[in-house]
């Protein structure tokens, strides 16, 4: 059915959907930064399917509780989600995005950065309590490990993971 025939309820609810859709992806993309196994799992379904390109698939759950910080969490961890083209069909969702990460990391006693690019294949499903990532196949794009040289200096506000990162006391005075 062609936009100029849905009702401007439909349309809304579709614009709705979509914001909530982008939302979620982001809620991911940050609560696998910071470490925050809370926030993936009210985003993630605890039986979803996420096949993350290893040997084999893992479920929403296991990936959620599975997330832990290491004990000296090395700085330098982001994800960038974006280009999300975004399907709807009533209380189901299909979606690709796509990704690439930065990685601090030590390899062989020496300091990279480890950057991969690619895609997520998702599928949503709305609940009670609203939307969740039910399915996910990363495909990836390309990836490369970076010597780092130098690194400039930085400010006091380092990322740290949750819930001692800024963003969580942030967010909460905004409530």
């Amino acid at each position: 059915m062609s936009d100029s025939m849905l009702t401007i309820e439909q349309r809304l609810r579709a614009i709705e959907d979509r914001a909530a859709i982008t939302e979620l992806l982001y809620v991911i993309a940050s609560g696998i930064d910071r470490y925050d196994g809370p926030a993936l799992q009210i985003a993630i379904a605890p039986d979803a399917v996420l096949d993350m390109g290893g040997e084999t698939p893992m479920t929403g759950a296991a990936f959620a509780a599975g997330l832990r910080a290491p004990a000296t969490p090395r700085p330098g961890r982001m994800h960038v989600v974006s280009n999300a083209i975004i399907q709807l069909d009533g209380d189901v969702a299909c979606a690709e995005s796509q990704i690439v990460s930065w990685q601090d990391q030590m390899l062989d006693d020496e300091q990279v950065t480890r950057v991969r690019a690619g895609r997520y294949l998702d599928r949503f499903v709305r609940s009670n309590a609203g939307w969740q990532l039910s399915a996910r196949t990363l495909i990836d794009e390309w990836a490369r490990i970076d010597p780092v040289d130098r690194t400039p200096p930085q400010g006091s506000n380092l990322a740290r993971p949750a819930p001692d990162d800024l963003r969580y006391a942030h967010l909460k005075a905004r409530a």
